[in-house]
């Protein structure tokens, strides 16, 4: 049984350690680029080389490592019976992945399928990005500096003399330059809650929830910030029928603007939704790009009605936007992101100056979701050059500046 010695499950499981180890090295505050930087050029040179039963394996651990906490969600649908089996289901995904690449034998395509596969998404799910491995290490995150690497030890591998360590210099070209660019300090306050899920939608706390948030918004207020952001589904309601809490906000917006998700509600229709109150008027903003199997079933009409039946109490999928929706705060312009769609190319179309982030990370704790989501912002802020201010709640509200 190839798929089941020694040698093959080690390596794998070895190959997917160094994948992975930057998401944890973050998670507990060890900053090493320097071994970040070996480690991930190790991973890569492991996937170029592995024989298919062990690449299967490295995919599958490595999808283990990296999105084992997706099943932590069921636990909020009352389905947590599911977990132990989307955990696997999940790395096995990956594990099919990597394996249909291990029957590249040419080590050229084998490169140019992981240096394309962040455009490969499994039921929509976009997260698995390869270029993650040098985000805040010594080399670039850029497409360009991963094909780089990818060509470097694709050559390294198929030399076969001692002059094959002279082509790893050419891993200089993808170093991180650092932009050196001062970070502009804007005067708006990131609010961070740490609400547990299941007592997020609770109506019994509805009202200390939505008091708490008046009161952070005054806070900043009295702080002096001109503007405020609150995280995803601040307020859990449909804030749109709520006429007299609307009227609350609008008035605050007269003295600083504020940014705060909620729900709205059109014709029995259902947007997770931004809402910019801004010198006592209101813009709402809708989400582009759904959660997959959180907001919406990823599959065809006839079976998503199904899923949503049988798993989901026949809920509908949430509606979207279009576009993204671009807003003006400060004086400037504003890129609205909703959670998820933050880390995706599309909401980045046009390389924003700036952009508004907003997340509920209560669905995957405790777990390094956060952490991974942090990374991605990070990742999309150094391609676009767009400076992320993230309000989450639960970890990790912060300032996402290009490197």
């Amino acid at each position: 049984m190839r798929y089941f010695n020694t040698t093959t499950l080690s390596l794998g499981f070895l190959s997917a350690l160094c994948a992975s180890a930057f998401i944890y090295m973050f998670h507990f505050g060890l900053v090493f680029p320097w071994l970040q930087t070996f480690l991930g050029l190790l991973a890569l040179y492991f996937w170029l080389t592995l024989p298919r039963p062990a690449l299967f394996w490295s995919g599958f651990f490595t999808g283990l490592f990296w999105f084992w906490w997706i099943g932590l969600s069921f636990r909020y649908y009352d389905l947590a019976w599911m977990i132990p089996i989307v955990i696997p289901a999940v790395a096995l995904v990956y594990g099919l992945i990597f394996w249909l690449i291990g029957f590249l034998r040419p080590i050229w395509l084998r490169a140019a399928a992981f240096g394309l596969i962040e455009w490969f998404h499994p039921m929509g799910f976009d997260w698995f990005r390869p270029a993650l491995l040098f985000t805040g290490s010594l080399l670039g995150d850029a497409l360009w500096q991963l094909w780089l690497i990818l060509a470097v030890l694709a050559l390294f591998a198929v030399l076969r003399t001692r002059r094959r360590w002279l082509v790893l210099a050419a891993l200089l070209g993808a170093l991180h330059l650092p932009q050196n660019r001062p970070a502009e300090a804007l005067p708006v306050k990131l609010v961070q809650t740490n609400l547990n899920q299941r007592d997020k939608w609770d109506p019994r706390y509805l009202r200390v929830i939505v008091e708490a948030n008046l009161a952070s918004i005054e806070e900043a207020r009295r702080e002096g910030f001109k503007a405020v952001i609150l995280p995803e589904s601040a307020f859990p309601l449909y804030l749109n029928r709520e006429i007299d809490l609307l009227e609350r906000l609008l008035a605050m917006s007269e003295e600083i603007e504020i940014v705060t998700g909620a729900l709205y509600d059109e014709k029995g229709e259902s947007y997770n939704s931004t809402y910019f109150f801004h010198d006592g008027a209101l813009k709402v903003m809708h989400k582009v790009v759904l959660v997959p199997f959180g907001e919406e079933v990823p599959l065809p009409s006839w079976i998503g009605r199904w899923v949503n039946k049988a798993f989901f109490g026949g809920a509908s999928d949430y509606v979207t936007a279009k576009e993204p929706s671009d807003f003006h705060m400060l004086g400037l312009q504003w890129r609205n992101a909703i959670c998820y769609e933050a880390t995706t190319d599309r909401l980045y179309a046009g390389n924003p100056k700036y952009m508004a982030a907003i997340s509920n990370n209560a669905w995957f704790l405790p777990s390094i979701e956060p952490d991974l989501q942090r990374l991605l912002l990070q990742l999309q802020a150094d391609r676009h050059g767009t400076t992320i201010y993230h309000a989450t709640n639960g970890p990790v509200t912060a300032i996402i500046h290009p490197r």
